[in-house]
């Protein structure tokens, strides 16, 4: 694994050396969010993932009274606790780490214990590609959406905590995916719970971010592990996206976890030549390389046939296609109609949304509570095919358009 300071700065260079963004809005802010943990215990679920991560790093840099980490894959989350320990190989701060879901009556026995005080939730399928079939969207329905609920349900019944942030995503913005629409009905839940008797928290926010360069799982960190193993890099010439680096990443997600007002929305403020196409940042990533791309469009074959030879050459070869593939819009957006500016705009980079409020609690708990029962009935998952659960997650989000073309990103290398 790359270690977070190379891969910050080879995704800026990537990104063309542009200012870095946040900056200047966190150190601003950094001596009020420090003085916000004063006496206080902050919970990080997905702390092991590359946002929460991130995140992670730079809430420890500022020293809450104790930082709770959470995720569900052991090994990411090992990996944040060793680079933590070598962060502060002496006087660390106070953390510790558990291998938990989230959803599962363990993780809500630990909140009972800790009882934190302010609630940092990353855990999250975050990929178009998550959406195959009703099994997983059933899936990732649970841990986007029906995970949050159960949280919320918790900070409503014991009156903790104050704070309450959950990531959401660019995509939720007129949402094609089913994985933006289940964040958009995350985000929902957030400002339904702010209206519940008694609220779920004082104050609950979010964030719409553009895409981490080089986050887990995503096809430019597939590029250097194409790279170490010696395959062609694949990359759909006809999409583009709003990029940001990891620390930028961290730092727009504090920012909006610590934001003064609730019900209110964090996005980036992106110029239109920050608009990257994923064959340009391949190439610029073979560039840094001190290679040249060489592109085979969608001839898989001969791109491999003559990797060794375009290599020696100073070549790579590169299958730069279109996409076709569900849920993938061909633009991008932060913003869709009836969500208007927050009076103020206090941020350099970040834009403050006043989201539209399309449900009220009791509501949306109990379309969600049916929801719940169907996801974990096998026989109805087994029964019930993917449009009808589809169907189902529009009815619930107005603006949901899905984009449905059979193809799945698994189906590419």
């Amino acid at each position: 694994m790359i270690c977070a300071v190379e891969l910050n700065a080879l995704a800026a260079q990537v990104l063309g050396g542009r200012p870095e963004l946040f900056a200047a809005d966190f150190e601003e802010r950094c001596g009020a969010i420090s003085a916000e943990f004063a006496g206080r215990s902050v919970l990080v679920i997905g702390a092991g993932g590359s946002i929460g991560r991130a995140t992670a790093e730079i809430l420890l840099s500022l020293r809450p009274k104790r930082t709770l980490l959470v995720d569900l894959s052991e090994n990411n989350l090992a990996e944040i606790t060793r680079r933590l320990r070598n962060a502060f190989p002496t006087n660390a701060p106070d953390f510790e780490a558990w291998a938990l879901d989230f959803t599962g009556a363990p993780f809500e026995a630990l909140l009972g214990r800790e009882r934190p005080d302010i609630v940092l939730n990353f855990a999250a399928f975050k990929h178009v590609r998550s959406e195959k079939d009703t099994l997983t969207l059933a899936e990732l329905l649970r841990v986007n959406v029906l995970g949050n609920l159960r949280l919320l349900r918790w900070a409503s019944a014991h009156g903790r905590p104050t704070r309450i942030f959950a990531i959401s995503t660019d995509k939720a913005a007129n949402p094609a995916s089913c994985m933006g629409a289940s964040k958009r009905l995350m985000e929902q839940l957030l400002w339904a719970a702010a209206q519940a008797t008694p609220p779920a928290a004082t104050l609950l926010t979010s964030t719409r971010f553009a895409n981490v360069l080089f986050s887990d799982g995503s096809l430019p960190a597939s590029w250097l592990a194409r790279l170490e193993q010696r395959q062609p890099l694949a990359a759909p010439g006809d999409v583009r996206r709003y990029f940001i680096t990891p620390r930028e990443a961290g730092m727009l997600c504090l920012l909006a976890a610590f934001h003064p007002a609730s019900c209110e929305l964090l996005v980036p403020r992106m110029r239109d030549a920050d608009l990257q196409s994923f064959d340009t940042l391949a190439v610029r990533l073979l560039a840094h390389r001190k290679l040249i791309a060489r592109d085979y469009g969608e001839d898989t074959a001969a791109a491999f046939a003559n990797l060794e030879r375009d290599a020696a050459e100073g070549y790579w070869p590169c299958l730069f296609g279109s996409a076709d593939t569900s849920g993938e819009k061909d633009f991008e957006e932060f913003a869709e109609p009836g969500e208007t500016d927050a009076a103020g705009q206090p941020y350099h980079d970040a834009r403050c949304l006043l989201p539209k409020r399309e449900h009220s609690w009791e509501e949306l708990g109990s379309a969600l509570d049916a929801l719940a029962r169907d996801c974990a009935d096998v026989a109805w998952l087994q029964a019930t095919p993917k449009a009808a659960l589809v169907a189902r997650l529009a009815q619930l989000v107005p603006s949901f358009a899905h984009i449905e073309t059979g193809y799945q990103l698994d189906r590419k290398v």
